[in-house]
Formats: C-alpha cells, structure tokens, sequence
C-alpha cells in the first residue's frame, strides 16, 4: 500500500465525519493524520512497521493506527464503509468529489433534505456563481449523480 493511498482515505473519513456533523475533534485527528503521513512516511510502498512507527508522533492515537493496519491488510477501512452505506449515494459522490465544501453538502443533506441527483443539480446549477461552478464542474457533477 502506498502512504498516499492511506493519507486519501483519512481525508475522504474527515470529509465524511464533516458531513455528518460529527465530532470537531475526531474530524482533526484524521486531517492531522493524513497531513503527517505524508509528510512523514515515503512515497512508496508503507508497511505495519512504518505504521506502528506513526503512534509515536504527538496526536496519532490507537484510533488513527488501528485503522491504518485495517487499511493495510484489508484493503478499506471499516467506519469509511459504514458512512458511505448509510450516506445518500448523491452525497457521497459529491463528497469524494471533493470539489463542493463540506458545510454546503451537510446543509444540503441535513438541512434542505436534498439527496435526489436532480434536485442537487439544479441547486448547484442555481448557486454556480456563489458556489464558484464552472461549466466543466457543472458537467462532472451530472456525470457523477446521473451516470
């Protein structure tokens, strides 16, 4: 597994965990964790060692290690699955798209009550000029909600 494949997945968890309105704390941890991967771990090929290693920097708890070894020998991190089953697919598109912030799609989702493709699109269609949409952006979201 390389580090930045590791350091990806931290920062889609705190992309999540902002969405859902979670814990601003827990939301940090795994923004510092992706952070300090890679600017802590080389570019290449990580292993349970270069891991373990991570626990003895200031801030990289039990939580952070746990789910990186699970990453490791898995292949996915568990509480990334369990949030993505249990987010509207339209959302979590979006928020692996990473292009939309994510206090605009927990208002969107948990506020408005807007999940279906079309009422997004037509939303971020509205907003394009607030939102700073380009065309090409426009596009890539249709594509993504509406494939």
């Amino acid at each position: 597994m390389k580090s930045e494949e590791l350091a990806s997945q931290f920062e889609l968890l705190a992309r999540l965990l902002k969405v859902w309105r979670d814990n601003p704390f827990k939301i940090r941890s795994y923004e510092f964790a992706a952070k300090t991967i890679r600017s802590r771990l080389p570019d290449g090929e990580i292993d349970e060692d270069s891991i373990k290693s991570l626990s003895q920097i200031k801030g990289i708890g039990k939580a952070i290690q746990e789910k990186s070894l699970q990453y490791l020998h898995e292949g996915k991190i568990e509480k990334i699955e369990e949030l993505r089953t249990d987010t509207p697919k339209s959302i979590y598109r979006l928020i692996v798209d990473g292009k939309i912030e994510t206090g605009i799609l927990a208002f969107l989702w948990k506020d408005a009550g807007l999940t279906k493709p079309e009422e997004l699109l037509e939303f971020l269609t509205r907003r394009r000029d607030e939102l700073k949409l380009n065309t090409e952006d426009l596009s890539r979201f249709e594509k993504l909600l509406i494939p």
